[in-house]
Parts: structure tokens; C-alpha cells; sequence
């Protein structure tokens, strides 16, 4: 009876070792994909801010009627770009 009784044991304390090692291989990939997300948010949140940026600017370009160029080559609509500038960026 001792000879089985020590047999279960081990035989319990290897499944709660795989077990154990199995929730450890879950956490290390969940907290990888975690860390690999904010990795890419971090790598895309520049771009997508400048993308946004000129967006912006070019619906505010079409609602005054002009183009972009039109923005630079005109003293007064150079002020109307520094304002639109100062819209876009909150």
C-alpha cells in the first residue's frame, strides 16, 4: 500500500508541475503579445498623427476654397495656415 500510496503522489506532483509550467508558457506569450502591441502602437501613433495632420489641413485648405500652394505663396493665407496649423494639432 505505501508503494502505491508514494506512486500516486508522484505521479500528482507531475501534473501539478505540468500544470504549473503550462499557466507559466500562457503568461510569458500573453505579457509577449502585450508588450508587442504597445511596441506597435508606439512604432504607428507618429505616422498616423502626421497622416492625420495633413488630412487636416487639406479639408481646411478645401473649405477656404484654395490649395495647399496657394497656402504658401499668399502673405495673408500664410496666416490663415498658421491658424489652420494650430486647429489641426488638437
Amino acid at each position: 500500500m505505501n508503494h502505491s500510496s508514494t506512486s500516486c503522489a508522484k505521479t500528482s506532483r507531475s501534473a501539478r508541475e505540468q500544470v504549473e509550467r503550462g499557466r507559466w508558457i500562457v503568461g510569458l506569450l500573453v505579457t509577449l503579445v502585450v508588450v508587442a502591441a504597445f511596441v506597435a502602437a508606439v512604432a504607428y501613433a507618429p505616422a498616423s498623427i502626421r497622416a492625420n495632420n495633413a488630412l487636416c489641413l487639406q479639408q481646411l485648405a478645401n473649405e477656404e476654397h484654395t490649395s495647399l500652394e496657394a497656402f504658401f505663396q499668399n502673405p495673408v493665407e500664410q496666416d490663415a495656415l498658421v491658424q489652420a496649423v494650430a486647429v489641426c494639432a488638437r
